[in-house]
C-alpha cells in the first residue's frame, strides 16, 4: 500500500520533469539533472532493500542525512527555478522536496 501510495504521490513530478526535459533546450537542462537524479533516488528507495544501501539503515544518521540534504537540495532548486520562470521545474522540485519531507516523517515513526 505504502508503495502505491509514494508512486501516486511521485506520479505529478515524474510527469512534470519529462515535460522539462522535452521542453527545455540544452543550456536549461542541466538544472534539471537535480530533481531528475533525486526522484529516482527517492522510486529507488522505495524498495526496502535498496533503501537500506542507497539511504542506510533504519535511525541512522546516514539516512536522515540523506533525506535532509535531498530535501535541501530540492528546495534550493525550486526557488532558483521560481527566479528564472521555470515554473514546471520548480513545481516539481516543490513536490519533490515535500516527498522527501513525508519519507524523513515516516522513517523517524516506523
Amino acid at each position: 500500500m505504502r508503495e502505491f501510495l509514494v508512486f501516486s504521490v511521485l506520479g505529478l513530478p515524474v510527469i512534470l520533469l519529462g515535460i522539462a526535459w522535452y521542453r527545455y533546450d540544452r543550456r536549461i537542462k542541466t538544472t534539471l539533472i537535480l530533481p531528475t537524479l533525486s526522484a529516482v533516488l527517492l522510486l529507488l528507495a522505495i524498495q526496502h532493500d535498496l533503501r537500506w544501501i542507497l539511504l542506510g539503515p533504519d535511525y541512522s544518521h546516514r539516512l536522515y542525512t540523506t533525506i535532509e540534504v535531498n530535501m535541501v537540495l530540492l528546495l534550493v532548486a525550486a526557488v532558483y527555478s521560481a527566479i528564472k520562470k521555470r515554473w514546471i521545474v520548480a513545481a516539481a522540485s516543490a513536490v519533490l522536496a515535500l516527498a522527501w519531507l513525508w519519507v524523513g516523517a515516516i522513517n523517524s515513526v516506523v
